[in-house]
């Protein structure tokens, strides 16, 4: 009986850290977005920089709520067999937004650092932002199309961990080269190679470790999740690192 009061407890505090998550991403998301409404006849050169922030804060939020609250559902009233659905679906869909966020990151840092804003300055950095974003782009399809596939078994308990493993591969580089992608931006800014930037070169390489320990997070739920659910506390660590990395956007 202790250990059904302990069990139901800990998932009270799971829901409560959730709902408070998803308070957090549209308040973040508008205060970012509230940056770009100023004055026309004065040229704000942080305005794209502060939408695609906001688009990927919005990404974000939209992807975990169909994931989230199914879960605090399930977690209060006790799971049912029409929670494995949702829960299934939730699963899905912010596995596709979450993808996309890395897309938006990339260009909310291109954004940010490169300067192509002042006129007559030589493009010398086109095939550093080039590269990166064809590989971006390129395993962010990969990964939203190996989501779409019904050997996923999305929408059953057991899923399917060989496809677990082959969709959060093209996932697992994806974050890998955004990391590199922000240390380098960060080198760069060091450096002085980067003419104008609008948030300062630390916080590039701030992202970078967020991310790196974000994924340090999650793989340990991918490999063994299934096997011992109790790992998946660790999607709140992962979460947490979400959450300053938005911040960091500010």
């Amino acid at each position: 009986m202790e250990q059904n009061k302990k069990s139901y407890g800990m998932r009270l505090g799971e829901s409560f850290f959730c709902i408070c998550y998803l308070i957090f991403l549209p308040v973040m998301g508008f205060i970012l977005l509230r940056e770009t409404f100023h004055d026309a006849k004065f040229v704000n050169l942080t305005d794209d920089f502060y939408r695609m922030a906001a688009f990927a804060t919005f990404t974000l939020m939209l992807g975990d709520a169909f994931h989230l609250i199914p879960r605090v559902v399930s977690n209060i009233r006790g799971e049912g067999k029409k929670d494995e659905f949702f829960l299934g679906l939730g699963n899905l869909i912010s596995s596709i937004t979450m993808t996309v966020f890395y897309v938006l990151l990339y260009f909310a840092v291109y954004y940010a650092s490169y300067p192509f804003y002042l006129d007559g300055v030589q493009d010398s950095l086109t095939s550093f932002y080039g590269l990166f974003r064809i590989l971006i782009i390129c395993l962010a399809v990969v990964r939203v199309a190996l989501c779409c596939f019904p050997q996923n078994n999305w929408f059953r308990k057991e899923g399917n961990d060989k496809w677990s493993m082959i969709r959060n591969a093209p996932f697992l580089l994806l974050g890998l080269v955004m990391i590199v992608f922000l240390v380098l931006v960060y080198t760069k800014n060091a450096n002085g190679e980067l003419p104008l930037s609008f948030i300062p070169g630390s916080r590039y390489f701030f992202m970078a470790v967020l991310i790196f320990l974000s994924f340090a997070f999650y793989i340990p739920v991918i490999l063994w999740g299934r096997k011992k659910p109790s790992l998946g506390m660790f999607m709140i660590p992962k979460t947490i690192c979400y959450i300053i990395l938005i911040c960091l956007f500010h």
